[in-house]
């Protein structure tokens, strides 16, 4: 298994981090997506499936885990050349206040453009979501 991670911290409190995770349709405003939609328009949770679109990409995922304000998981079904890649983003209370942000993915296989552009996203979508969560909590 290969491995990416990145960390970010926030002054934002957990809560409002999760805030922006917990709304797929942020994605757009935060990360670097034109589009995230949810399977059937309802919340997202445990088993349900989710389309992201940003050109060249259609990426379809599934929630795997989702414990509000601490931990989401996912795995990708279609959309990228990659094998068994799965992500978990966890929050985490900072000792100084605010939360820090862990996204770890790992994967099993991937072509070198692929595990480029995975390793790229994972560390600009945490930072990206960090800096919302900023921007929110200064408001």
């Amino acid at each position: 298994m290969k491995a990416i991670e990145a960390e970010a911290t926030t002054p934002a409190a957990r809560d409002e981090v999760w805030s922006l995770l917990e709304d797929a349709a942020s994605w757009a405003d935060w990360g670097s997506w034109s589009s995230v939609e949810v399977e059937g328009g309802g919340p997202q949770g445990v088993g349900v499936e989710r389309t992201l679109v940003r050109w060249p990409y259609r990426v379809r995922e599934r929630i795997t885990e989702w414990e509000p304000g601490r931990r989401h998981s996912y795995e990708l079904l279609d959309g990228m050349k990659a094998e068994d890649y799965r992500s978990t983003v966890t929050l985490e209370d900072a000792p100084a206040g605010g939360c820090v942000i862990r996204w770890r993915s790992e994967y099993e296989r991937a072509g070198p453009l692929t595990a480029l552009v995975l390793r790229a996203a994972v560390r600009d979508s945490c930072k990206r979501l960090a800096r919302a969560a900023s921007e929110r909590a200064q408001g």
